[in-house]
């Protein structure tokens, strides 16, 4: 009985020990799409990027899908990208596409790949979706597991982490000094 205490108490503290450390520099990603092709983090340099990996079936990550397609629409001419993978073996992909219409790439990663990028422990139970925000400079700003968005707060977290992070951009330009003309 004892060890399976210690054991139940180390699984709880598992979270703080494994926990990602925010901000940090965003490795590289890659994730298979439909077509064969590999999408990249990389190729999306000086964007905002949204990583998303959702279960394909969970109401949850269809309803991150819904929140981040939208701010894809509104925020994308200013430099914002969602980039999403399902990490369920059984992903169908193409139904899911037809079904939610994203306006932005989805493709299938591995689940051990998408808890390494979150730098989640796998013996640690996290709620779907798992979604980074970096920003222009490929720094990791801000992880959210399910379990960091409940249904009716969802749509007004993710859409202040992204619109914090373009607008981040426009700041920074604006408050940059001229430089004295010759």
């Amino acid at each position: 009985m004892m060890r399976f205490k210690a054991i139940a108490i180390a699984a709880l503290f598992a979270g703080s020990i494994f926990a990602a450390d925010v901000p940090r520099k965003s490795p590289e990603f890659g994730f298979q799409l439909p077509d064969g092709k590999q999408a990249t983090l990389s190729s999306y340099h000086g964007k905002v990027v949204v990583l998303a990996f959702i279960l394909t079936g969970c109401p949850h990550c269809q309803k991150a899908t819904q929140v981040l397609s939208q701010l894809q629409r509104e925020l994308g001419p200013k430099g914002f990208q969602v980039l999403e993978a399902a990490i369920n073996p059984d992903a169908n992909i193409g139904a899911f596409i037809s079904r939610f219409q994203p306006p932005f790439p989805v493709g299938t990663a591995g689940q051990l790949d998408a808890l390494q990028y979150m730098h989640l422990s796998p013996m640690v139970r996290s709620f779907m979706p798992y979604i980074s925000f970096i920003d222009r400079e490929g720094v990791i700003r801000s992880q959210l597991t399910g379990s960091d968005l409940p249904d009716e707060a969802q749509d007004k977290v993710l859409r202040d982490l992204a619109e914090n992070l373009v607008n981040e951009h426009s700041a920074a330009h604006h408050a940059r000094p001229k430089r004295a003309s010759k």
